[in-house]
């Protein structure tokens, strides 16, 4: 790995791009946040909207801005063109270290898995997705990128989500499965045979079964499931969490003048958990187990969602994430 870490930005993709994009870019840069960026899809007549003094620490590529929100997965692999297939092919050919879109994400999967390519080992690439909970982040894998596995596909994502959660600085972390129920005898077929292939592997530390209301329990470090089942739970959290605030906000505004001032004196607290529940500290979600490290930011993401997300990937090429998946092989 170059002592500077080559990443690469989608421009087009995402509901706010380019400029939001651009903004993001220039922000990390300005903050340090990372060494440059090549823009994929930036054209030269932006440079004058960057300040004179980033302007050799951005390179543009030239791209096409041919995938948008009904481009079929598949459909990515002939559109060698685009903004997507290029970021993917040139970490492939060792010239980014790490690419970030907030674009399509079954296209960005597809072109992470079939033109960066597998780590020789894991069959199966995953999302893992950061979750907020007591002591700090836990890691869901699948997010979406799997509708359905075979038992021994668990090992893959298992492996992922062990080396992003020493990513987020877990020690020795622990896997779980998520299911109905704890008890050995719980579960489908699938799930409980994929628990025989984690008590097997040595390099993982395997807690059992665990159910949905205790993924945010403390000592909860990895929770495996399929993509089908963790996106809905990823969705579930999402829509109660903001349910829950938009419920709270209610009652205040319809309350007397005691519920008003009980408001303003957890102010604070409540600020507190609403930044817990936002995406944009997240950054993105890590497509791990491919031969980069792919970053699928929000696809509403604003400036300051590219910009984390720019740093998670500047931080993870520097933690040398791929290299601690291929330890565990």
């Amino acid at each position: 790995m170059p002592e500077k870490a080559r990443i690469g930005l989608d421009l087009f993709g995402g509901d706010n791009a380019p400029m939001s994009n651009l903004e993001g870019a220039i922000f990390a840069l300005k903050n340090n946040l990372i060494d440059e960026v090549h823009l994929i899809g930036g054209e030269e007549n932006l440079r004058n909207k960057i300040p004179e003094n980033l302007h050799n620490k951005i390179k543009f590529i030239k791209a096409e801005n041919s995938v948008d929100n009904h481009t079929k997965p598949t459909e990515v692999l002939k559109l060698k063109n685009s903004s997507i297939y290029i970021g993917n092919e040139m970490m492939k050919k060792g010239q980014l270290d790490a690419f970030v879109s907030a674009g399509n994400t079954g296209a960005l999967l597809a072109a992470g898995t079939f033109v960066t390519g597998r780590i020789e080992g894991i069959d199966r690439p995953a999302l893992v997705i950061p979750l907020p909970g007591k002591n700090g982040p836990r890691v869901l894998v699948d997010g979406g990128a799997n509708a359905e596995l075979k038992p021994a596909h668990y090992i893959s994502l298992a492996k992922e989500g062990i080396a992003f959660a020493k990513f987020l600085g877990k020690k020795n972390p622990k896997v779980h499965i998520l299911n109905i129920g704890t008890e050995e005898t719980k579960g489908t077929k699938i799930v409980k045979d994929a628990a025989e292939f984690l008590k097997k592997d040595d390099k993982i530390n395997y807690a059992g079964f665990i159910e949905g209301r205790n993924i945010f329990d403390e000592n909860v470090d990895v929770i495996v499931t399929d993509g089908f089942t963790g996106n809905n739970i990823l969705k579930t959290i999402e829509g109660t969490a903001y349910y829950i605030l938009s419920e709270l906000k209610r009652e205040v505004s319809n309350g007397g003048i005691f519920t008003k001032i009980g408001a303003m004196l957890m102010k604070n607290s409540l600020k507190g958990l609403k930044k817990s529940l936002d995406y944009r500290q997240y950054g993105g979600t890590f497509f791990l187990g491919i031969n980069g490290i792919l970053v699928k930011a929000h696809g509403s993401s604003d400036s300051e969602a590219i910009s984390n997300a720019l740093f998670v990937a500047n931080k993870a090429v520097k933690d040398k994430i791929i290299d601690k998946i291929k330890d565990m092989l």
